[in-house]
């Protein structure tokens, strides 16, 4: 039940989808997943065997899905970001039949969603927000922390009054972005005082506590991809780290049934402890990209996701099986492919981008590292004057040059986003 900045959609020249999110619901036969890059929600009703797409509401402008969560196999909701409505909530209560949007009341994006029952849940993201509901959703309250640029990206409550959210920045490659803070009335204010930054590159992603003591939260070093298993028996007043079997990486998502625990992350990383998170061993997955989420049902049955991949298991982890997916490609079909030549490049990079969408339906758009859009691209641009690609020579939309560092280009259309990382150099 877990999650994605646009940075984070990793998308490349060849097609393939980023599938983001994963529940599994109590009958461990219905289940969800949704998808980054697409307007895609994910239906099975064989405990995951096999997947059938959803209809979403109908709109006319792209939307991301960062994280899906069910409370039974009637109720379910997502989070995401929705191009129109910045943070945006969808959620069902006849099994997906009808998906409604719910008003989230983000100002950026939602990464993450936990529901405690059908009615109290959570969803956190962006610029130190967070949004509560107490009515399953017919109402969110927006809340902020301290932290006001924290990216949140786990959630987890033992009850509902004592939580706690972890943050991180992924492709910031900036210090200081990792956050723990800590909740002890529902999740109206946040003890930002009591609570853990990180000084370093460290990136926290997800976050189990088993009890108002102890937790385990996981994530990495964005410095060198190594991972992060940390561990408090004080409620997050003090983390120590735990040991991780080498060939690890920077983990994303983390899920316990009572004692044991699956985490998993870039790479196809996937580890597995029996004994609350003190100690972990490797469980051989067959994704080769970064794995985004993570949930078992019960200690045999469990989902995992990411980049082209759905994964299942039925017998812990010992084995898992990559389902099939090529049949639901077909119904994507737009086949969009986006890439830069040169890249890291100092004056000018050409854009190359391919969609059968044809340009006029199209967006272009250049973002910063902290998700702010600096140049837009469009029909009324160099989109209408080249067919196959742009040039942009490192300006914002002014035409004032932009600072060295990382920045991402987005192409969408009505059906899809994909993404790419462009380095600008001095």
């Amino acid at each position: 039940m877990k999650g994605l900045l646009l940075f984070m959609a990793l998308a490349s020249t060849a097609f393939a989808i980023n599938y983001h999110g994963c529940t599994l619901a109590p009958d461990n036969v219905n289940g969800w997943i949704v998808c980054l890059d697409t307007t895609l929600i994910l239906h099975t009703s064989d405990g995951g065997s096999t997947w059938a797409p959803q209809e979403v509401p109908p709109d006319t402008i792209a939307r991301r899905l960062w994280d899906v969560t069910c409370y039974d196999a009637s109720h379910a909701w997502t989070t995401g970001k929705h191009n129109l409505h910045a943070g945006e909530i969808l959620g069902t209560s006849d099994g997906g039949n009808l998906w409604e949007r719910q008003e989230a009341g983000f100002s950026k994006y939602g990464t993450r969603i936990e529901f405690y029952n059908q009615n109290i849940g959570w969803s956190v993201g962006g610029d130190g927000a967070l949004a509560r509901t107490t009515n399953g959703g017919t109402l969110w309250e927006r809340i902020f922390t301290d932290w006001y640029q924290a990216e949140y990206y786990g959630v987890s409550f033992v009850n509902q009054w004592d939580g706690w959210i972890c943050a991180g920045w992924p492709d910031s490659l900036a210090t200081g972005q990792g956050y723990i803070v800590a909740t002890n009335d529902g999740g109206i204010f946040w003890d930002t005082l009591d609570g853990y930054h990180a000084g370093g590159y460290e990136d926290f992603f997800d976050i189990h506590f088993f009890n108002i003591n102890e937790g385990i939260v996981v994530g990495g070093d964005e410095s060198d991809y190594s991972p992060i298993v940390w561990k408090t028996t004080d409620g997050g007043m003090t983390w120590n780290p735990v040991s991780v079997p080498p060939n690890v990486y920077y983990l994303r998502a983390v899920d316990f049934v009572e004692l044991e625990g699956w985490a998993v992350g870039k790479s196809g990383s996937m580890i597995h402890t029996t004994d609350g998170g003190n100690t972990w061993t490797i469980q051989s997955s067959p994704a080769d990209s970064t794995l985004f989420d993570v949930d078992f049902i019960d200690h045999q049955n469990g989902l995992a996701c990411g980049y082209d991949h759905i994964l299942r298991t039925t017998d812990g982890g010992q084995n898992w099986q990559r389902v099939g997916i090529e049949e639901l490609e077909p119904e994507l079909a737009t086949q969009m492919t986006l890439s830069a030549i040169p890249n890291p490049f100092s004056n000018t990079a050409r854009i190359h981008f391919n969609t059968a969408h044809g340009a006029e339906h199209m967006d272009l758009k250049i973002y910063d590292a902290s998700g702010r859009l600096v140049k837009a691209f469009n029909q009324a641009s160099s989109i209408e004057y080249q067919e196959s690609y742009v040039l942009w020579d490192g300006t914002d939309s002014n035409g004032k040059r932009l600072p060295a560092g990382i920045y991402f280009a987005e192409l969408s259309t009505q059906e899809q986003i994909v993404s790419e990382k462009l380095v600008l150099l001095e």
